[in-house]
């Protein structure tokens, strides 16, 4: 009953897990595709701070 049941919630982990990392994946891919390809800048930009502090600023602006 023991054994069935910690590899039961070792399945479900490692489901969320997966699914967590699968989002992950898209995210970025996503992140790459809209601003690499669709938007004309470099793809490898998205993983630089500068771009990110520059978008949140246009986003705040109340600075």
């Amino acid at each position: 009953m023991f054994k069935r049941t910690v590899k039961f919630l070792g399945m479900r982990v490692s489901l969320i897990l997966l699914v967590a990392i699968l989002l992950v994946a898209a995210a970025v891919l996503g992140l790459i595709v809209g601003y690499g390809f669709l938007g004309g800048g470099n793809p490898s930009h998205i993983f630089k701070h500068e771009l990110w502090k520059e978008v949140l600023d246009k986003l705040n602006p109340s600075k």
